[in-house]
């Protein structure tokens, strides 16, 4: 049986559940693969463990694969997509809504560090200039926007609208896909050896892999319960995980199939990679479903 090491860029939450799902049900199993999943954390660069020899596949955002090619001149090569479009948005109240970037002037967002460059970027190609917005930081806390002393926040969007919610604040989400940053996220990366040396391995991962997601939206609500405590991690509360894995099917579902990559979306990917000064080739995305 192939052993298939799989690097998270986060911790074992309802992000990566479809996975654990293909594990559970033994759509791995059956043809012929055992697939280790490890969690990552704050910090990680999921690509570098590639490097590394300690993972065969990773995980990871466009931008940060496109900077490790960059910097490193390592050989990968992107062979599927989970996410088709990234999460990554800005969050902001139903009574106020931020709906584009137009409507952040004059306003205060708050912004990771991780996301400040490609946030600054952003409003300038929206035609704004960096001193019209003010950008504060953010440490994962939506009490800010809760209060009012904040127009918007940028987070993956469904973790602060469900927080939002608790606090009896109705959320209202736009997703930087669709305002200029046109990207997936939670891309498989290998190297250019792994794939020219285990193809059809990675392609029976990639199909159980669909077929694991596939299982888990017939009912968002069920194996979020089912798999609590393993190998989903307990920190949050079941209907946070269970709204969660909810919000997440229409970023993760697409015509092409799951897992997929499509010739408009690696378009995008490119020429926003470009724009940005982090130019790939093409040639980089190979998908194999």
């Amino acid at each position: 049986m192939g052993k298939l090491v799989v690097q998270q860029s986060w911790i074992n939450d309802s992000e990566f559940i479809g996975y654990f799902v293909a594990a559970a049900e033994g759509f791995y199993q059956a043809v012929g693969l055992e697939v280790l999943h490890r969690p990552g954390h704050a910090g990680l660069t999921p690509e570098h463990t590639l490097l590394e020899g300690t993972a065969d596949i990773a995980l990871c955002a466009p931008e940060s694969v496109a900077a490790t090619i960059r910097d490193t001149g390592a050989r990968l090569a992107v062979i599927g997509a989970q996410f088709q479009k990234s999460p990554l948005g800005i969050v902001s109240r139903a009574d106020d809504p931020i709906r584009n970037l137009g409507e952040l002037r004059g306003r205060t967002l708050s912004v990771p560090d991780m996301n400040r460059a490609m946030v600054l970027e952003l409003l300038a190609y929206a035609g704004l200039a960096i001193e019209a917005v003010e950008i504060v930081p953010y440490a994962h806390d939506p009490r800010p926007l809760i209060e009012r002393r904040i127009a918007g926040l940028v987070d993956f969007i469904v973790d602060p609208q469900y927080r939002l919610s608790l606090a009896g604040v109705d959320p209202y989400a736009m997703l930087l896909f669709d305002h200029g940053a046109p990207l997936p996220n939670n891309l498989a990366v290998v190297t250019e050896a792994t794939l020219l040396a285990r193809r059809r391995e990675l392609v029976d991962w990639l199909l159980a892999s669909r077929q694991g997601w596939q299982e888990n939206y017939h009912d968002p609500a069920f194996y979020p319960a089912r798999l609590r405590g393993d190998p989903l991690v307990e920190s949050r509360t079941l209907a946070h995980e269970i709204y969660a894995n909810g919000a997440f099917q229409p970023l993760v579902e697409t015509p092409d199939g799951i897992m997929s990559m499509s010739d408009g979306l690696i378009d995008g990917v490119v020429a926003y990679l470009e724009r940005v000064h982090l130019p790939v080739e093409r040639g980089l995305f190979t998908p194999l479903i």
